[in-house]
């Protein structure tokens, strides 16, 4: 399903999480006799039965179905179910695990029970592949029913399950399932983590190329932490890639997405191009799923335009679209949408009795964002009718909700790069650990040679020996390089995240010791961000070198600068008062003013945030690096270009 957020992105069902992801349509028994408009499978001449069904399983289960559209995928679950041998009990237990996942499934409940038998089925075969792909079912029809929070530890059952097998990509696809169920509930960081463990495994499972799904769940991510460039790339892209491939069903996703990404960063007008073209090819490609969605969408951007009575008639027709797909998922919505409707017509009693339906029904979902938005329509009803003191607790909820809504963003971006700071660490460090490798199997080999030479001479045992000994101290020297490069940020030329830390647990222990004074800054860039956007990558490296450049040729060599992190430096000031340590910054600070960049813009000037702390008996690296955050973080909030203690 796809809710207003883009929650559930509709997709084909080349994997069990199409249950969290797509439309439920209609129901089928829950047996696996044939349906009977189904016509008759033709085994081809030579092929048993049991053959022509490890076939088309094979298909419904490796790379082939990450490709597939959702009636392709449908049709060779018709044809799987069509071929089980007759009493075979390991193929129906494998049947059964694909099976729960079609979108011929309408019901979830009937869809939960239907699991459960394969999950028991499985179970009782021993057969891990399928046990984990009934559990993803099972977590796919648990988050429609009682919402996405619900589902994750079914989800995390199947990932402990996957995690020692040789199954990467079913276990690809349960992390992107995770992902994608803790993006919806605003864990971005965590969500983008397991979406690049999810492509790793699918890289294990020798699937090279980017998986369209999971590069679509990873632009959505990025659309709800407000990274809307980034999204927007994606989904435009997209568009143009699936339109080349007449995959009508995802171009209808991505425009939906577009849509909803417009309308977030306050474009409506092309939001409302979006909707209506996805609607258009919804309307010519028989998705009526896509249609009802983007009617969806298109209603709350009459509602914005001001033309209510439009978006009523709009959402009654999503309401009848979603009805006749025989799905509920999107009524929470529909509720708030036509309350907000009746608001702008003054209708706040009917306005507040839609609130009323809608609100239990997000609760239970577990998005604090849609939760945020009906406090704020309904304090404003309240207000119109008159009723202070409702709408002024419904106004502090509100108020409450967003702080913690906003503050969330915050920590969300910061996680996010501190995750893509680790995914490239551990990318340099297995590159650096393959190509030791590497060198490693040349030095075996190079002494299996001279082993095989050494009988020939004393000599030449000698001078092999003299070679082995030159080997060792290059790769001792080469060692000691590669540790000193550990320690060094490569752009900049200063400390490391691993170095800086480890210097500050160096000055923790001498002022503990000699009870000598100690101080940290943090410095962070002001909007750098937007030097990169507008400059490009290049200009913003050089920033970066410039400004170390800068701040080094302030600092005593005893007051050790370190970049943690993207823009983001710390300063050791040993045997430093906290006064002290402010004459300190203020110094770096006024550096950073006299730095010009003409020769890009003499316009461009760069500023710093600087949080300022002191170390107290007892306290660890944590809590001083911690501490000095809070102060940067101050520094933000007051405005930024300032010192904050």
């Amino acid at each position: 399903m796809v809710s207003k957020s883009g929650g559930f992105v509709r997709r084909p069902l080349h994997t069990l999480m199409g249950l969290l992801l797509a439309a439920l349509a209609a129901l089928p028994a829950l047996s696996t006799a044939a349906p009977t408009a189904m016509r008759p499978l033709v085994v081809e001449p030579g092929t048993t039965q049991a053959a022509a069904f490890d076939t088309i399983f094979q298909k419904v289960v490796g790379p082939a179905s990450l490709d597939a559209t959702r009636v392709a995928y449908d049709a060779d679950l018709e044809r799987l179910r069509a071929l089980l041998p007759k009493g075979d009990r390991l193929r129906q237990a494998r049947l059964r695990s694909v099976y729960c996942g079609s979108s011929t499934w309408k019901d979830p409940v009937r869809g939960l029970a239907y699991s459960d038998q394969a999950l028991e089925l499985a179970r009782e075969l021993r057969d891990v592949e399928s046990e984990a792909r009934a559990i993803l079912c099972r977590a796919g029809y648990i988050m429609l029913t009682r919402g996405a929070q619900h589902g994750q530890p079914e989800i995390d059952k199947a990932i402990a399950l996957l995690s020692d097998t040789q199954h990467q990509q079913l276990l690809a696809e349960s992390l992107e399932m995770r992902g994608d169920a803790q993006s919806l509930l605003g864990e971005q960081a965590k969500a983008m983590l397991d979406f690049q463990r999810a492509r790793a495994a699918y890289r294990a499972a020798g699937i090279n190329h980017e998986v369209e799904p999971l590069m679509l769940s990873i632009a959505v991510a990025y659309r709800r932490i407000g990274d809307f460039q980034q999204a927007e790339r994606y989904f435009t892209q997209a568009v143009e890639r699936m339109q080349d491939r007449q995959d009508w069903e995802s171009v209808g996703t991505n425009l939906i997405q577009l849509g909803f990404l417009h309308s977030e960063s306050r474009a409506p007008e092309k939001a409302r191009a979006a909707f209506e073209q996805a609607i258009e090819i919804g309307g010519n490609h028989d998705d009526p799923y896509s249609v009802s969605a983007a009617l969806m969408g298109l209603a709350e951007i009459q509602i914005t335009l001001g033309d209510p009575v439009a978006a009523l008639g709009t959402l009654g027709q999503a309401r009848a679209g979603f009805a006749a797909e025989h799905d509920d998922s999107n009524e929470d919505m529909l509720l708030m949408l036509t309350g907000e409707a009746f608001a702008s017509q003054n209708r706040h009693a009917d306005a507040l009795t839609r609130y009323q339906q809608a609100f239990p029904l997000i609760q239970r979902n577990g998005n604090d964002r849609y939760l945020a938005q009906l406090y704020r329509d309904r304090a404003a009803s309240n207000e119109a009718l008159g009723r202070i003191l409702p709408a002024l607790e419904d106004f502090k909820r509100y108020n409450e909700l967003q702080m913690k809504l906003q503050g969330k963003m915050r920590l969300e971006q910061s996680r996010l790069l501190e995750y893509e700071y680790e995914i490239r660490r551990r990318d340099f460090e297995n590159r650096q650990l393959r190509t030791d490798a590497q060198a490693n199997q040349r030095q075996v080999t190079a002494l299996e040679r001279i082993r095989r030479w050494q009988t020939l001479s004393l000599v030449l045992a000698g001078l092999f020996a003299a070679l082995l000994g030159l080997l060792a101290w290059r790769q001792w020297k080469k060692s000691r390089r590669l540790r000193s490069q550990a320690m060094t940020d490569s752009l900049t030329s200063v400390a490391s995240r691993g170095g800086i830390e480890q210097e500050l647990d160096q000055a923790i222990v001498h002022a503990s010791g000699a009870g000598t004074p100690l101080s940290l800054l943090m410095l962070d860039l002001d909007y750098f961000k937007s030097i990169n956007d507008r400059y490009g990558h290049a200009t913003g490296d050089r920033v970066l070198r410039d400004v170390s450049t800068a701040w080094q040729a302030q600092l005593r060599g005893r007051d050790p600068l370190g970049r943690i992190g993207g823009e983001e430096f710390v300063v050791v000031c040993q045997d430093t008062s906290l006064e002290q340590a402010l004459l300190v910054a203020a110094r770096l600070r006024e550096a950073l003013h006299a730095l010009c960049f003409d020769d890009v813009d003499t316009s461009l000037q760069v500023t710093v945030s600087i949080g300022a702390a002191s170390y107290k008996q007892g306290d660890t690296r944590e809590d001083l690096l911690a501490s000095a955050d809070a102060a940067l973080y101050r520094a933000k909030q007051a405005g930024r270009d300032r010192i904050e203690t």
